[in-house]
């Protein structure tokens, strides 16, 4: 679960910056430092960094980000089939990336409303 927060605090914070620290590691052919330090993801860890980018593209909003549904990680498993690890462990996994994602959009806790 560390590696997957961590990639949450990381992403947040350079992830839309990625594609401009390329460039600038293709001009100079040195590695900018935040993207020396980007989480190295295996295969689980990208499978559920691929899902939970999907997920919280759904996510509904009042006025903040709720945070992801069961139902909607259900949907996503319906859809999509089942992960390449357990399915408690999957949600489980999602919700943590989620609750850190929200934490620190909000700057505190997210609201409890799933």
């Amino acid at each position: 679960g560390k590696l997957l927060t961590r990639w949450v605090e990381w992403d947040q914070t350079w992830g839309p910056q990625v594609k401009k620290l390329k460039e600038i590691e293709a001009a100079t052919g040195q590695t900018p430092k935040a993207l020396a330090d980007a989480p190295v993801l295996y295969a689980t860890e990208q499978e559920l960094v691929t899902a939970y980018n999907i997920l919280a593209l759904r996510r509904t909003r009042g006025f903040v980000p709720n945070p992801i549904q069961l139902s909607e990680i259900v949907a996503f498993i319906q859809i999509y089939g089942p992960p390449s690890i357990p399915i408690d462990t999957f949600i489980e996994l999602i919700g943590l990336m989620d609750f850190k994602s929200l934490e620190l959009q909000h700057g505190n806790k997210p609201s409890s409303n799933s």
